[in-house]
């Protein structure tokens, strides 16, 4: 898109997608100097957003922001690993089975099943059960078939004429499934809100955070905000880091020798399966590389949520007040623009300069543009926490298997979005690595 038409593309009548060149700090920044600030719209996700996390006003979202801060820090992170690490210990067990079977599977379910069950544990210490049986949990179904019911009613609430489109394409499952996916995610909040401020055993979690007293024992988050921040932290928790994870391994097949290269540096670092944890990976730089890579070419989040124009200057255009503004990362980060090659899959463009495998053709690489958590005060609150899933995931799957995609080239090609991907099976066959190396 900015490959042909420029940095700014109007995209809808009143709507322009803007490279992130110009958009990241512009657009998404905190405002300086006393220039108007670009504010965020409500309601583009669901009826009442704005008192969830994604979409409250500056003022409410900046409290809720720092009262779930501490759910996000370095010491929750620590200790949250034996909560991840239970998941992927389980994942791993399933995946030995599915190998002994010898055939081919699909791979996107079992990385669906690991990052919700994950998630359900850590936000409401009640996982969704769906690694112990080998099935989807009803709301978790329910939620990919929302994504889509939310998409189409964003659609709908700018052409509100064409309602009788859905009702002859039998699209009104869709629009029914995201509202039956949100009352049942209040349901499960309320569940567990009715625990008090620790879950089950003292045990803390996402809602331990959100439900604890400020110093002045006021509540820092009333009932409503807590409602509908919970379901989003689920959502943006678990099927993007899942998405991130199948991107991996499809381009790692698609390009042997840098297969090759991360598992050699995976082998290197860990001669046992077991030596594997949080800590270790942070260490395994073509690891992380791999991983920002496979973002930049499959960001499991293609568009940001839009901002609106406070009537002011952005790339040297005026831009009309009230007019919606969005970074389409797809478009940014395959701009020739921003990055050399592109198209490529070269994770060593990500390698510092004192790495032995850094190439210096990507040292005018544009990596301020690359954002696939989103930038500013409005960022991913979890993307610490995403990271360290993907790289033990990534690295435990990877240290064990060898994964063997065959005849699938077009798999990415084949998917569509609506905010997220509707991805396509990924079929895989694994081959056990020695336990020791």
């Amino acid at each position: 898109m900015h490959r042909r038409y420029g940095p700014i593309v109007r995209v809808s009548p009143n709507q322009i997608a803007v490279d992130g060149s110009i958009g990241w700090s512009s657009a998404f920044s905190h405002s300086t100097n006393n220039k108007p600030e670009f504010g965020k719209p409500f309601e583009q996700y669901f009826r009442g957003d704005a008192t969830s996390l994604i979409g409250a006003p500056k003022n409410r979202h900046r409290r809720i922001r720092r009262q779930l801060a501490h759910a996000f820090s370095a010491r929750a992170l620590a200790e949250q690993e034996a909560t991840v690490t239970q998941y992927v210990d389980m994942l791993l067990q399933r995946l030995h089975i599915l190998e002994n079977e010898g055939t081919e599977f699909d791979i996107i379910p079992w990385l669906n099943f690991t990052t919700f069950d994950i998630i359900g544990d850590l936000a409401f210490s009640d996982s969704f059960g769906s690694l112990a049986s080998n099935e989807y949990h009803p709301w978790v179904l329910s939620i990919f078939q929302g994504i889509r019911g939310n998409a189409l009613r964003r659609f709908f609430r700018h052409y509100p004429g064409l309602g009788f489109v859905a009702r002859h394409l039998g699209l009104t499952k869709d629009l029914a499934a995201a509202e039956w996916n949100r009352h049942t995610a209040r349901e499960k909040a309320e569940k567990r809100m009715r625990l008090g401020v620790d879950g089950p055993a003292g045990k803390q979690d996402f809602m331990t955070y959100m439900l604890r007293k400020t110093k002045d024992g006021e509540s820092a988050m009333d009932e409503e905000e807590i409602l509908s921040t919970a379901p989003i932290l689920v959502v943006a928790g678990s099927e993007t880091t899942a998405t991130a994870l199948a991107g991996l391994f499809f381009l790692l097949s698609q390009n042997p020798e840098k297969r090759d290269i991360l598992v050699e540096e995976i082998l290197d670092a860990h001669p046992r399966e077991s030596d594997i944890n949080m800590r270790s990976t942070t260490k395994l730089d073509y690891l992380h590389a791999a991983l920002e890579e496979t973002l930049r070419l499959y960001p499991p989040v293609t568009v940001t949520p839009p901002r609106v124009s406070p009537g002011a200057e952005l790339g040297g255009y005026h831009i009309p007040k009230d007019t919606l503004i969005s970074v389409h990362q797809w478009a940014t980060f395959r701009n020739p623009e921003n990055f050399h090659l592109p198209e490529k899959f070269i994770p060593e463009r990500w390698l510092s300069d004192s790495h032995p495998r850094y190439d210096d053709r990507f040292a005018k690489d544009n990596k301020s543009v690359f954002k696939p958590f989103s930038h500013g005060p409005r960022d991913c609150i979890g993307k610490n926490l995403a990271y360290a899933e993907m790289r033990l995931l990534a690295a435990r799957v990877l240290r064990s298997f060898d994964v063997i995609i065959d005849g699938q080239a077009d798999w990415q090609a084949r998917q569509r979005m609506f905010g997220l991907w509707e991805k396509v099976p990924l079929r895989v066959q694994l081959k056990s690595r020695p336990t020791s190396h």
